[in-house]
């Protein structure tokens, strides 16, 4: 299993080039935006973006469904914590429905920021899973590791697209 994840942002033209350069980079659009990501052993083949680290992974990504993107601001000992109630709790994964389909969490190599990419298979999944993280906010799990994530976490949906 890789080691590192890298992800990058785009838009038009530069997400067919960059994908057309390795058959592993997978793209998902949402927002009028394209993610870009890949796992890996090696250096990342995105002139912009982050290289995570990996620190939690479950399932493979399939080629199609929807993809969420956590960005979560924390620092070592919050990211931690953070990331043992998530594994614990399969309510903030989204593990209990029977779309999911992968789950990664990871560390910015440079810095203590987390990342969670996580993968339904079926839309109405999906959209319970969305629902369902209005509630479980991730400042709960932060105020239980006793400190709060400032500035709050981001979530955004994408569509997995079709490899090339």
């Amino acid at each position: 299993m890789p080691s590192k994840l890298s992800i990058t942002f785009g838009s038009g033209s530069f997400v067919d080039q960059i994908r057309s350069r390795d058959p592993q980079i997978r793209a998902a659009s949402g927002s009028g935006e394209a993610l870009l990501f890949i796992e890996t052993e090696g250096k990342s083949p995105f002139q912009s973006g982050n290289t995570y680290t990996l620190l939690e992974t479950r399932g493979n990504f399939d080629e199609q469904g929807s993809l969420f993107y956590w960005s979560i601001p924390a620092d070592q000992n919050s990211g931690d914590l953070f990331v043992h109630h998530v594994m614990s709790d399969p309510k903030v994964l989204g593990a209990e429905y029977d779309s999911f389909q992968a789950v990664r969490i990871a560390r910015v190599e440079r810095g203590t920021d987390l990342v969670l990419l996580i993968q339904f298979n079926n839309d109405g999944d999906a959209s319970r899973y969305a629902k369902s993280v209005e509630r479980l906010t991730v400042d709960q799990y932060a105020e239980e590791a006793g400190k709060s994530f400032s500035p709050s976490p981001v979530m955004k949906r994408y569509q997995l697209l079709q490899p090339l």
